[in-house]
């Protein structure tokens, strides 16, 4: 629940309870019942010692450090885990699961993407050719010869089916990271207020960490919002 990666917390903890940031509709819910149940049971986890017992300045960082260690017995962290934990020799000792869900409620994973992006100049005279030139790179940048390098350098999950299969066979173990794509949601990024919200429920977090009520600092996070 730090400023570091606080949202990533919130998100966890309120997509496993049928929550989130935003309604069906794509509408800023952030005070939702089952957001409060969610973050209001995350507090009780910490205050109960079931936890890292300084949330609010631990890093996954730190955690990812300790759980290497074998002094953590379970940590949510990216998909890169198994680099940064392994031996000298390479050895790796671990297992993957599912990010646990309430009852009846669904295991949500937290997908982030970068994103290429193109812009259209309605001025330009040339636009007919740039858009084939945006094109011919798209293909390029995605032709499975060209990106499974890259995605495996940078240690991403793919963004088209045409690299799983390389991926796999150069490492079985990347299996178990793809079967949770389908159940990834995302950050309402695209949202101007996102920046907003994003800060609005770390603050929350660590305030109801010190007896704020998780009920009362959503309600006002949900009014400066929507007015």
């Amino acid at each position: 629940m730090t400023t570091d990666e606080g949202q990533a917390a919130f998100a966890y903890y309120t997509w496993g309870n049928g929550g989130g940031f935003v309604d069906a509709d794509g509408n800023w819910a952030v005070n939702s019942a089952e957001n409060v149940e969610a973050i209001e049971y995350a507090i009780g986890l910490v205050n109960k010692g079931f936890t890292n017992p300084n949330p609010a300045t631990q890093t996954r960082y730190d955690l990812q450090d300790m759980f290497a260690a074998g002094k953590l017995a379970m940590v949510i962290a990216p998909n890169q885990l198994p680099t940064y934990v392994a031996d000298k020799e390479g050895n790796i000792n671990l297992a993957t699961a599912n990010i646990p869900a309430n009852e009846g409620k669904s295991s949500s994973s937290v997908g982030v993407m970068d994103r290429i992006m193109a812009f259209k100049d309605d001025s330009a005279p040339d636009q007919a050719a740039r858009d084939e030139a945006i094109g011919k790179f798209a293909e390029f940048f995605y032709n499975p010869e060209n990106y499974v390098g890259w995605v495996s350098m940078e240690g991403f999950l793919p963004a088209v089916n045409s690299a799983v299969g390389a991926l796999v066979e150069a490492d079985p173990s990347f299996q178990a990271w793809l079967d949770v794509l389908g159940g990834c949601q995302f950050y309402p990024t695209a949202k101007a207020e996102w920046d907003q919200v994003k800060q609005g429920v770390i603050a929350a977090e660590q305030n109801a960490l010190t007896g704020a009520s998780v009920q009362a600092e959503l309600d006002a996070l949900q009014a400066a919002l929507v007015g």
